[in-house]
Formats: structure tokens, sequence, C-alpha cells
């Protein structure tokens, strides 16, 4: 009922790279977002700031959306139904969002203009950017290039490839959740736990085969280097990309962020190799698009012999 054909992942993903995320337009990462909002007050009113809550917020966000998805598809037939479950994998990839967010930092950091460059890494990191230098907006934006590459668009396809469209939503949903929630604070420690424990599982398989694929177009011959240092993020999954990234682009990455004032130690990728600077975001971005190239001829290959 629900599988996809090598057709409508290679659509979906042409318009990404053609329209990316319009402004204005209506987006289920938005759409997520404003369930989220509503329903995590209304479950800590009645369950408090709970593990239980959690999970309840978890169930109701995810099966509404596709409880949605399962009314519209049963209501729609032959080419409306095909290209509805291609409008919902279309909206659950990012790969031409992620190149925008990048470009809108590289832009005026090549310029010189440090002060515009933090105020656009801002949007796309959780880290203090009001005093980073050149070096280190470019390894903020690198990493977070290298680290979303598994969450905008790898595992969102990976999904598709097994559970269809419900797949690609289910984790976007899932991605949404621990992005609001999934946060180690007092207000969201419980009732985010289960979001967040539940992406790391649904990211295990992509986060991995990012490095995978990264070693195999990159050098091979780095992959129990990448594999040693990405063990060592606290993060299960975000090691990996960031790992890979670093070897496929000789770059040194990760180290010590700033998060509200407090100083968070990390580990640091590929210590030996030089820090990162403008230029280098360039690279990451043709290291991006290598992985999403790679990544989409693989799973249009799965669904041809699936």
């Amino acid at each position: 009922m629900w599988s996809v054909d090598p057709w409508q992942i290679a659509l979906a993903v042409a318009l990404d790279l053609v329209l990316g995320d319009p402004l204005g337009w209506p987006h289920l990462t938005r759409g997520f977002g404003f369930l989220i909002s509503i329903f995590e007050k209304q479950l800590a009113k009645s369950c408090g700031r709970t593990v239980l809550a959690g999970a309840l917020l978890w169930l109701v966000v995810c099966w509404g959306g596709l409880g949605i998805l399962a009314i519209l598809h049963h209501y729609s037939w032959g080419l409306g139904r095909w290209l509805l479950e291609v409008f919902v994998i279309y909206q659950c990839i990012a790969a031409m969002d992620l190149q925008r967010h990048a470009v809108r930092v590289l832009r005026p950091l090549r310029e010189k203009r440090l002060e515009e460059a933090r105020q656009e890494l801002s949007a796309i990191v959780g880290r203090d950017t009001a005093h980073l230098d050149e070096s280190e907006i470019s390894r903020a934006t690198i990493e977070s290039v290298a680290e979303s590459a598994c969450d905008a668009f790898v595992a969102p396809l990976f999904w598709t490839v097994f559970l269809g469209a419900p797949g690609a939503l289910i984790y976007r949903a899932t991605n949404t959740l621990d992005s609001m929630v999934g946060h180690r604070t007092p207000e969201h420690e419980k009732i985010g736990k289960w979001s967040a424990r539940a992406d790391d599982v649904l990211s295990f398989v992509p986060a991995r085969l990012v490095a995978l694929m990264s070693a195999l177009v990159f050098g091979i011959s780095r992959w129990n280097q990448i594999a040693a240092d990405a063990v060592k993020h606290k993060s299960p999954n975000a090691g990996w990309g960031e790992a890979a990234c670093a070897y496929a682009l000789n770059l040194r990455l990760g180290g010590d962020n700033t998060y509200g004032g407090e100083l968070h130690r990390g580990e640091v990728f590929h210590a030996s190799a030089p820090k990162p600077l403008a230029d280098d975001i360039t690279r990451c971005l043709r290291w991006h698009w290598a992985i999403t190239i790679f990544s989409t001829l693989l799973f249009c290959s799965i669904k041809i012999w699936l």
C-alpha cells in the first residue's frame, strides 16, 4: 500500500533541488512545529513534564500526521495518489535549504563582514556566535552541514525506501520533535527524552551510511579513523557526519563551544588537520552534494531491486 517507486524518489529530490523550501508555502515541518507547540503545553498541564507526557506527545504528533496522510491517501487515486506521496517525500528532505543556509553565512564571511556572518550563522546553530572569528564561523557552518546531511536528506530517504511516504513522515516528525523538545534542560529533560531517543534510533543506520558513503567517495582508507573519532561524540549519531567530513576535506572539526555563556568541551575530529576557513565552506558544500547524489542513486537502485 505504501511502497514507493524509484521515480517518486527521483522526482521528490528534483523538486527539492529546484524549489527548496519557498517562503510562504505550507510545509510539513512548520505544521509539525505548530502541533508540537500546542500539544506540549496541553500534555505538560495534564501529565506534568514527564517521560510519559513526552511519549504521548511523540505518539500524538506522529500518528496525527500519519492519520491525515492516510485520509488523503484513501480519497486519492491513480496519478493523484502517486503525486501525493512524491509531495510528502519532497517536504521531508532539505538538501537545497542546507545549501542556502550555508551560502548565507559564506557570502558575508568572504567579504569580512563578520557581524553579518555571525547573525546568519545563529539561524542554523545553537552555539553562541557573537564573538566567533572567521575560522570558528567556518567550523560551525561546516559542522552544521556535516551533521545535517543525515537529518535533512539521507535519513528521511532511507525510511522512505523501507516504509514509503509514512516512513519519511515519521522521521521528519520525530526529528522536529527532537529539535524542539529534545534538550537537556530542566524544562525538557524528561518530556523530550522519548523524542530524543526515538530520533537516535531512527538516525542510527543513516548516520553511519553518510560516513560510509563519504569514505567510499573520498577515500575508504580513512574509515578506521572516521569510526574511531565518530564514537567519541556525545551524540550516538552526530559524530559520524562530522568525522567523515573532517577526513574527506582534511580539516580539523569539533572542539569547544559556548551555549548560553556556558563553555562545553567537545571532542576534536582529525586533530592533526588545519582549522577551516571561509573557502572550506565551499568545499564542504561539494561534499554535501556528493553525499546527496550518491545516496539518491543508492536508494533509487535499492527500490529497483526490492
